[in-house]
């Protein structure tokens, strides 16, 4: 019977859509392999939470330390105000051990230090004058560095010149009805302080709202005809320009489903194509299972639409849906809209669209929409400006009723734009960034052909995104690992489970740590240039890829594309030892030792986690 109930689990989730079959097997033992275990029967960590803005930073004690008589380690000198101090640390004390463990070196104790976090309670055992005293303190961070809100905060307050004496500043005028307002404070007062942050021009006010979120209630001291006084205010949403801009903080899309609204845009003298039709957008766009292995209204193969592409990526977990209105024609030819490369001159073409829509189709028209995607009639626009109207982008449009976002791309002219450069732009919709090498920046390394927010596949088939693209998602939900921890683990292929995937730690705050990912050659991933196990780096809040093959810098995920993945004959190991290596770049970290990486017959990869090999 139990064998029967997995079979008819099995079957039913294939009726359903082939990309979740393999949950039904996730928790299985591997055959044959019982020293193994999976991402299911591994032994699991959770990285430390810690305060974000000291994420990635070492624990500091505040002490200069020297080597005494007989070797011992003495406190020469303690900063004032640091963790040291405030433990009662003093000059002169003989420091002897580190959570009960000897410290005889100023290297034991730094390297004990870069390993720990900030907020890390230490016991310190030291020798004062013959007595041997028991000590805690709290580390502290090296440095705390100011964090921007992610959305702007609006008070609604114009500040002139600064007070003499740099006592406040003058208001010189007060928006209606915004939280200043709101608030009781009046034009010719004197403000002084925002929260804690003494106000001395009129730039500090905006300094001081840099680090609030709109719905903060912030306290406000001001004088008015003499008199200090009081308010609070509850900070509001900064109305967002009325410019197109690109976006390059987009916030996650945390959302199963994604409506957008499709406007094909028609030019006098340049129509769109009468071989396309709008049907043929909705399928490309939006179908479920009917795209596979057949040719689009232009004679080229497709290997599925958009959300068929979407729906794989997230084990079925997400998925676009949306509408493709009647064409809309523009009152200037295309080469007009052009010249609008700046954000308000792109936002005259897009706003007129949205006018024109809405003067035809009703005011309400957009109401049930998310985004918006732009197709132009013709193949796409000769600029060489990356960011130009014309060029694919995703950015940001504000109307009267709405600030949207946004995709344009071209028709294609004599080839429809396939599904590889809809399925990258619509990643930026998702909040996703770019991960390929610009030219204007040839030191940094991108994702090459690995991620389909790099350098996307081309013809209708784009590869699937990284594993950290699809955790950020909530499409993926890696197995935590601790690298000193043995333990021998097997994973299997990506493509098709929402679980598959290792993150092994290389700081204890999650500040640094490795995704591992095993990529096969099937659905949307068959064009992948090589197939085993992907090694990112994330740090900084960016992957790298660690190439199998050695060759770091720009040109790794580009040079030797089949021996990327492990194992290969450059590497079947990732340690502090190789090349690439796997020693932490912020410091402080866990010795990672990947070895003996394997690839099985059946596509599945194993290796070992914390055994060192000499």
């Amino acid at each position: 019977m139990k064998t029967g109930r997995r079979s008819l689990f099995a079957l039913a989730v294939l009726v359903g859509g082939w990309w979740c079959l393999s949950l039904a097997t996730a928790a299985e033992p591997a055959p044959g392999l019982p020293e193994f275990r999976t991402v299911a029967t591994a032994i699991t960590t959770q990285a430390t939470n810690i305060v974000q803005e000291t994420a990635g930073q070492p624990g500091y004690l505040g002490v200069r330390v020297e080597p005494g008589k007989g070797g011992k380690l003495v406190v020469q000198e303690i900063e004032e105000g640091s963790a040291a101090a405030q433990a009662g640390l003093q000059t002169g004390d003989v420091l002897t051990r580190l959570d009960g463990r000897p410290v005889k070196t100023a290297d034991q104790l730094r390297d004990w230090l870069q390993a720990a976090l900030p907020g890390t309670q230490a016991r310190l055992t030291v020798e004062r004058r013959s007595r041997k005293l028991e000590l805690t303190a709290t580390l502290g961070a090296v440095s705390r560095p100011l964090k921007v809100s992610e959305n702007r905060a609006f008070i609604g307050l114009t500040l002139g010149e600064p007070k003499e004496g740099g006592d406040g500043v003058l208001v010189v005028r007060i928006q209606p009805q915004s939280p200043a307002a709101k608030a009781g404070l009046r034009t010719n007062d004197v403000v002084v302080k925002l929260a804690d942050y003494p106000l001395t021009t009129p730039a500090s006010l905006f300094d001081a709202l840099m680090e609030k979120n709109p719905g903060d209630t912030v306290a406000l001291t001001a004088r008015r005809n003499g008199q200090r006084l009081q308010f609070q205010a509850k900070l509001g949403r900064a109305r967002a320009s009325t410019d197109a801009t690109a976006s390059s903080t987009a916030r996650l899309w945390n959302k199963d489903v994604y409506r957008l609204a499709v406007m094909p845009v028609e030019f006098p003298g340049l129509k769109l194509s009468p071989a396309i039709t709008l049907k043929d957008w909705t399928e490309l766009l939006f179908s479920t299972g009917v795209c596979q292995n057949k040719t689009n209204a232009t004679g080229q193969l497709m290997y599925g639409s958009v959300n068929d592409y979407y729906r794989e990526m997230s084990c079925g977990a997400f998925r676009f849906d949306g509408k493709v209105f009647n064409p809309i024609e523009v009152g200037k030819k295309r080469e007009d809209y052009a010249p609008g490369n700046t954000a308000t001159g792109k936002a005259v073409l897009l706003n007129e669209v949205i006018d024109k829509l809405l003067a035809r189709d009703g005011k309400n028209a957009l109401k049930d929409f998310d985004g918006l995607l732009f197709i132009y009639a013709g193949d796409r626009f000769p600029t060489p400006d990356r960011g130009s109207l014309y060029w694919p982008h995703r950015g940001s449009v504000t109307h009267p009723i709405k600030r949207w976002s946004y995709v344009i791309c071209p028709e294609g002219g004599k080839r429809m734009t396939s599904v590889s450069l809809f399925g990258h732009e619509f990643g930026h919709l998702l909040g996703l960034p770019d991960l390929y090498a610009r030219s204007e920046t040839p030191w940094v390394e991108g994702a090459g052909l690995w991620c389909g927010m790099a350098n996307q596949l081309g013809g209708g088939r784009p590869q699937h995104f990284t594993a950290w693209c699809k955790e950020r998602l909530g499409w993926l939900r890696p197995a935590v690992i601790d690298p000193t921890v043995k333990q021998k683990l097997i994973l299997g292929p990506i493509e098709g489970s929402a679980t598959e995937c290792y993150k092994i730690l290389v700081r204890r705050d999650g500040s640094e740590y490795f995704l591992l990912e095993n990529r096969r050659r099937t659905g949307f991933d068959r064009g992948l240039p090589g197939e085993g196990l992907l090694i990112w780096r994330i740090t900084r809040g960016k992957p790298v890829l660690e190439e199998s093959h050695g060759i770091e810098g720009p040109m790794g995920p580009r040079l030797f594309l089949s021996v990327v993945p492990y194992p290969s004959r450059a590497n079947t190991a990732f340690t502090p030892w190789t090349t690439p290596s796997s020693r932490a770049q912020l410091g402080g970290s866990f010795p990672v030792h990947i070895t003996n990486i394997r690839q099985l017959p059946d596509g599945r990869v194993t290796f070992h986690v914390g055994y060192e090999y000499e």
